[in-house]
């Protein structure tokens, strides 16, 4: 299986610099109305660095992290945020330093993407120097060189996605599970009481329902009947596993803080 490694599709230090200006950045609203540049963001996880022309403040993130045309949409805000460059406003705009992406896998969940575990590692770097009051991914021009040494980082762990496990269980076998079939959200749960050490069992509803067969006796004669399900309950270490669990479980979590949980 291909690994979906994160491509270079932007590279400032690629350009050459001349002497009035060292950094070969594009401007990032000229980049994005390119529609050859449209189409080859189209669908893809990214990983971007930019510069607002009005401070020595450089920036890094991640955007298309649902695919289509998220990514495009996420470096759009930037300029209407930072507004657009021009001869009467020089620090209006943003620039574009650096652009990479992979394409998206619904397989593959946010947190073990290329981009967001890219993202992270350069998080953690920055996490006690960074800009105060700005976030963790926003620092001074002057410490470009540090950044790109994470950026350049050719390790596997950073640069490919990590698809999401898909466990044989009674579900999967008659569900003939597909890359697009994903958890919802979780409705529900159970916890046994008493001394029990069962696990907590978790209310899923899934994007596609599957046909459940089941057989019994009516008057002495073997019926068999099926009917559509579109949930099942799924222990946390199996939840976790399916395309979005992780995300379902956290959100349900979130929504009943005081719940204790047994996984």
């Amino acid at each position: 299986m291909p690994s979906n490694q994160l491509k270079v599709l932007f590279d400032y230090r690629n350009k050459r610099a001349t002497r009035t200006n060292q950094i070969t950045s594009v401007d990032l609203g000229t980049w994005l109305e390119d529609l050859g540049n449209q189409k080859i963001i189209y669908n893809m996880r990214l990983f971007y660095v930019i510069k607002p022309n009005m401070d020595d403040v450089v920036k890094f993130g991640i955007a298309g992290l649902e695919g289509k045309r998220g990514g495009y949409g996420r470096l759009h805000q930037y300029i209407t945020e930072y507004g657009e460059a021009s001869d009467l406003n020089p620090c209006a705009g943003a620039r574009l330093l650096y652009l990479a992406g992979n394409m998206y896998n619904p397989n593959v969940e946010t947190v073990n993407s290329a981009v967001y575990r890219k993202e992270l590692a350069c998080k953690d770097y920055f996490r006690d120097t960074s800009i105060k009051g700005r976030g963790f991914e926003r620092f001074l021009q002057e410490r470009m060189d540090e950044l790109f040494k994470i950026v350049d980082n050719k390790s596997t762990k950073l640069f490919a996605d990590i698809e999401t496990e898909r466990r044989t269980s009674e579900r999967l076998s008659q569900a003939n599970i597909t890359a697009g079939d994903q958890i919802i959200k979780v409705i529900s749960h159970e916890t046994k009481g008493g001394k029990s050490q069962a696990k907590t069992k978790y209310l899923v509803e899934w994007s596609r329902p599957y046909v459940l067969t089941e057989k019994k006796r009516v008057q002495g004669k073997e019926i068999t009947t099926t009917k559509e399900v579109n949930t099942t309950y799924e222990p946390y270490n199996k939840l976790i596993t399916f395309l979005d669990g992780s995300k379902a479980v956290k959100t349900y979590k979130a929504l009943h803080p005081n719940t204790k949980f047994r996984d």
